[in-house]
């Protein structure tokens, strides 16, 4: 169960581990605390180019979700975050993390990256079919996974949000652009990447990756 504190901060107790995300946006950021506090990131959420990252004004916990508001203001976007935790154990975290955007002006395109340092990246194919059937379409690969001395973190994406985000990634820099397209006014469009760090010091199993793969694939979209 998702326990919050300050307004867009929660944590997530699994074991002897806690998992903290820091959510507040604007100057602060979105991001989840690494293995060791003195290290980067595990993962962060952030607006692109000249965007501005909303600040929450709204946060609570429905079930086993953690729901973020993020208004517009004088920005160019509305943001909503909500995490669900797939699985949690004290050495690995499955994360749901359905964004979604929304904007009152009439010619913006919103970009979300997804990224973290590492020290390699590395993409799988994920050939196993997706809930509907269909091998996965081009676009950023259905898998990447960083590698660091404390940690992996694989980013799952399913055939809906694969053929629409843009792969930035460098050898050091896992980082994958949601959305980027032209968003129309009142419109809401959305994104749900599965995150998945493991702290274990042997590497990830590819067939596990895949079979997560599949899970995300096979499970039904959020209607709201």
């Amino acid at each position: 169960m998702w326990k919050t504190n300050e307004l867009g901060t929660a944590s997530l107790q699994a074991g002897d581990s806690t998992w903290c995300l820091d959510a507040r946006g604007g100057k602060f950021g979105i991001a989840l605390s690494g293995a060791d506090v003195t290290k980067l990131p595990s993962f962060s959420l952030a607006s692109a180019e000249h965007d501005r990252l909303p600040t929450a004004d709204e946060h609570y916990v429905r079930g086993d979700q953690w729901n973020i508001n993020y208004p517009q203001g004088d920005g160019s976007f509305a943001l909503r975050l909500t995490f669900s935790s797939i699985s949690a154990s004290e050495n690995r975290l499955v994360l749901e993390v359905c964004v979604s955007v929304q904007t009152d002006l009439l010619d913006t395109h919103p970009k979300i990256d997804i990224s973290l340092r590492c020290d390699e990246v590395v993409t799988l194919d994920a050939k196993e079919h997706d809930g509907a059937g269909h091998m996965s379409l081009e676009g950023s690969p259905p898998i990447s996974l960083a590698k660091s001395q404390h940690e992996s973190v694989a980013v799952l994406l399913g055939p809906h949000d694969a053929p629409f985000t843009s792969n930035r990634s460098s050898a050091s820099m896992l980082q994958l652009r949601l959305f980027g397209e032209f968003l129309e006014k009142g419109v809401i469009r959305r994104a749900r990447p599965w995150i998945v760090i493991d702290r274990r010091k042997d590497d990830f199993d590819e067939a596990e990756l895949t079979s997560l793969y599949r899970q995300l694939c096979d499970s039904p979209l959020p209607l709201t």
